[in-house]
């Protein structure tokens, strides 16, 4: 490959990953949330993606991006703020060689409390996704579940 080949080539990766507007989500807090994911998109000829953005919820309610998570089948195990609403987004994304793209979103606004550990298992089977978020209190090997909640339920401060 010759040198200007060579330099189009990284050009153009890194102007199309630069302009995607994605960008990985970054944590140094305590990570407090495990993901597990599995995902299977029902056919060889199709594959099933899935990721997590994850929004800071400011107190007027409105939302920052502060970056993706791309899950795979295994867990993944970040920090998120305790003591203030995140919002999560997970997408579903499915392609396939003889389908259209299509992407599914299931949204959750979550309030994670100081010491507690949360649990988020996420699948993708026969065409049906679930996402179920548990609360497990320090020191307890039992968990509850979380409901659900849009940002219809945030609350400006």
């Amino acid at each position: 490959m010759t040198r200007i080949k060579y330099t189009v080539l990284i050009f153009t990766i890194w102007f199309i990953t630069g302009c995607s507007g994605l960008k990985t989500y970054h944590s140094d807090l305590e990570k407090n949330l495990k993901i597990t994911t599995q995902t299977d998109s029902g056919s060889i000829f199709s594959s099933m993606q899935a990721a997590v953005d994850i929004h800071k919820v400011n107190p007027d309610c409105s939302t920052e991006y502060a970056g993706t998570i791309q899950l795979d089948d295994s867990s993944n195990d970040i920090g998120i703020p305790a003591g203030r609403s995140s919002h999560l987004v997970f997408v579903f994304q499915k392609s396939g060689l003889f389908s259209v793209e299509t992407s599914t979103t299931y949204n959750t606004l979550i309030r994670p409390r100081n010491g507690y550990q949360y649990i988020a298992e996420v699948s993708y089977q026969e065409n049906i996704y679930n996402v179920i978020i548990n609360e497990v209190a320090p020191g307890s090997r039992t968990s509850r579940e979380i409901e659900t909640k849009g940002m219809y339920a945030c609350r400006p401060v």
